[in-house]
């Protein structure tokens, strides 16, 4: 309604108005058409990007980022939760407020809060409270003078929440930090762990994300240890470039440190604790365009740490080019080739190897489809390698010494051949429904491989000093055979259905055909011509359940080698449970063939309530009955704060570690949550950044 006679306009009921990207609803507005000033009363709500601030009434100007809100509560940057009896804002980023209050919890009755006379706001700078008293759950705790706090909504720079833990061995560890956010593609943390029984560790972590396909981290940390009487230090570096466009790619981990002999107990991460080398790797592959293939040079350098210090192994440089069921014109066959340059310089018990060695394995292949059922895939192919070093004599071990090489030429030339069959392949589709399962799928497949490489060269092959698989490419004659079993269904979702692989198994072995022919001597050298016998088991009847086993069984034994068990049940966010067992028998001589090496590791946690998490983890060596590490660890997470508490016990040292965060006022980096479950891994070792890390299961792959 205009009311010209006053020069206002005015409005009554739900008033919903928006002006310079703010808005105000109301259930009555007045505005003065020359001065554009306003006037709303009545369930005020204002709103501008992140803050929402509810009211009894505002007093604003059209053209203008001030206003004035009484009885006001709500959000500031989408985070902070303020109320008081007048709420002014100044500028579009800058608040004051009058006789309220301030916290970041939800509800009536917040966890924690301060009261203020008056306080200022700047989002994206700090909150600045007058005589503030704190009270925790509307009982008053303590009172300050004065008090700042950050008003972050983006990332921004500032101290971390720091961590406290105290150990047996390396005493009260308190580990502060401070985030710089440098610009918007880089930051770094920088902090130091302080033991009091060591001394301090000086870290920093660099993080570059200049574009989408390029980012990468650089991190560091040395300390003077006191009770060692040494320097520890560690370097590394991680790096990736892509180029669409190009079809290549680059990647770069660098990793150093000090090679001295000290206790693993300052590691907090696994894979740190267990590291025995560094691992330098630099890689640039390019995609060809024409053919499905690719060309990579790379450089790799394992230097060995502690117990390894010494050792070196070095690729440097490395060229190689693999073209792989590249087509020959218009027919059926198709080119594979594999063919790569190494130069090695290895370091091994004091024995020191220079050579370059060419490889170049180029094979052609026929897929065959006799029936829908039945695929053959015969391949042959040449071999030639060589080698700028060699033993002096055949008798030579494979880690000769220096005088045992001799710098002289040595060339392998063999030819190979393989054929491929897979089937008869057998499969049926069962019609109903269990569940949420509908239709079923079973396919039965035999596969098959035979391999033969004549025995060329066999004088020369044992001057050859052996430094990975391609100088072990031996005669061959064997036959790998196998059942693969699945059973594959449709899981019913709220649009359509997903193909879902209720479980795989798979039987493998292989016989040598050579050795079946050679003359035994049953006493001393029986022939032994049939390999293991190979079970892989995976299922997955629901998404809850995951199970894999792996087993290895000598039949002429009638043992089990080694075998690998694993169950994942996965709760979601509200629990989960994973237990594996890995065991290999010892071949060393021992009275008893059923002693070996046994690992059992179990994790779980449960969500006590919304709030409450408690996660166990242990490792066990079940031969020995040792205990090799476990860790209870509590979590609270409420609406505006939370901590988390982790007992650690390890062979050689006990550990208690607390974090503490508010939210949007003290934070510390990321811990890991709970939903990060530990997974199954093949060896049975608990691998990653902490005590969670996945375990990579296969895809179902073929649908019903």
């Amino acid at each position: 309604m205009e009311d010209r006679k006053r020069k206002r306009i005015i409005g009554r009921g739900f008033i919903d108005l928006r002006f310079r990207s703010k808005r105000v609803q109301a259930d009555h507005i007045e505005v003065q058409t020359e001065t554009r000033d306003a006037v709303a009363i009545g369930n005020i709500i204002f709103q501008s990007g992140n803050d929402r601030i509810v009211g009894s009434r505002i007093e604003f100007n059209l053209d203008s980022e001030k206003l004035v809100i009484y009885d006001a509560r709500g959000y500031i940057g989408a985070t902070y939760y303020v109320t008081a009896n007048v709420i002014r804002r100044i500028a579009e980023d800058r608040y004051e407020v009058f006789g309220g209050t301030f916290t970041t919890c939800e509800g009536d009755n917040p966890d924690w809060a301060f009261q203020t006379k008056k306080a200022s706001f700047q989002i994206e700078g700090y909150a600045n409270l007058q005589s503030p008293m704190i009270s925790l759950r509307g009982i008053p705790a303590a009172a300050l003078p004065y008090a700042i706090f950050p008003i972050k909504t983006k990332r921004a720079t500032g101290f971390l929440t720091p961590a406290v833990g105290l150990g047996n061995k390396n005493g009260l560890q308190i580990s502060p930090r401070f985030f710089w956010a440098i610009n918007k593609w880089s930051d770094v943390t920088l902090g130091l762990d302080y033991f009091t029984r060591r001394g301090t560790r000086y870290l920093a972590e660099y993080r570059y994300a200049l574009s989408e396909n390029t980012s990468g981290k650089i991190r560091a940390s040395t300390l003077k240890d006191l009770r060692e009487k040494t320097t520890l230090w560690d370097i590394n570096v991680a790096h990736v470039s892509r180029f669409p466009r190009n079809r290549s790619e680059f990647k770069a981990v660098v990793e150093e440190a000090s090679r001295v002999r000290a206790d693993r107990s300052l590691e907090n991460n696994l894979d740190y604790r267990v590291r025995q080398e560094t691992d330098t790797r630099l890689t640039f592959t390019h995609n060809l365009r024409d053919v499905p293939g690719q060309f990579s040079v790379a450089m790799r350098r394992r230097e060995g740490l502690r117990e390894n210090d010494g050792q070196l192994f070095q690729r440097f440089p490395e060229a190689s080019l693999d073209i792989d069921q590249a087509q020959i014109g218009t027919s059926d066959f198709r080119f594979n080739l594999d063919s790569s340059f190494v130069s090695f310089f290895r370091v091994l018990d004091n024995n020191t190897t220079v050579l370059q060695r060419f490889d170049m394995a180029p094979s052609v292949s026929l897929p065959l489809r006799a029936f829908p059922w039945l695929g053959i895939t015969p391949r042959f192919g040449v071999r030639y390698t060589y080698w700028t070093n060699q033993k002096r004599s055949p008798d030579a071990n494979d880690n000769p010494a220096r005088d045992d090489q001799k710098e002289a030429g040595l060339s392998r030339e063999i030819w190979f051949s393989t054929v491929n069959i897979v089937g008869p392949r057998l499969s049926k589709v069962y019609i109903g429904e269990i569940g949420p399962f509908r239709d079923f799928k079973h396919i039965l497949s035999f596969e098959s491989e035979y391999a033969y490489t004549p025995a060329m060269d066999s004088k020369d092959r044992r001057l050859i000093i052996p430094i990975d698989s391609v100088d072990g490419f031996d005669d061959k004659n064997t036959i790998r055979y196998g059942i693969v079993n699945r059973v594959l269904t449709k899981l019913k979702k709220d649009k359509g259905s997903q193909s879902h692989q209720l479980f795989a198994a798979n039987l493998f072995q292989t016989l040598n055909i050579d050795e079946a022919r050679r003359e035994q001597n049953l006493g001393t050298n029986p022939r032994r011509s049939l390999g293991d016998a190979e079970l892989v088991f995976q299922a997955r009847p629901i998404p809850l359940v995951r199970l894999t086993h792996l087993t290895n069984y000598n039949v002429y034994e009638g043992k089990i080698d080694n075998y690998t068990t694993g169950l994942l049940l996965d709760g979601g966010r509200n629990w989960y449970f994973n237990v594996d067992r890995t065991w290999n028998r010892s071949r060393s001589g021992s009275a008893d063939p059923q002693i070996g090496r046994s690992d059992f590791n179990f994790s779980g946690g449960y969500a006590l309530t919304r709030q409450w998490f408690v996660e166990y983890l242990t490792r066990i060596n079940n031969i020995e009955n040792e205990t090799l590490e476990q860790s209870m660890i509590f979590r609270y997470r409420g609406c505006c704060w939370g901590f988390n508490l982790s007992f650690t016990d390890t062979q050689d040292t006990s550990e208690v570690f607390l974090t503490f965060i508010i939210q949007g006022l003290l934070e510390g980096e990321g811990a890991p949550t709970f939903n990060r479950r530990q997974k199954i891994n093949r060896r049975g070792r608990l691998l990653g950044g902490g005590p969670f890390s996945p375990f990579k299961f296969d895809d179902p792959g073929e649908s019903p």
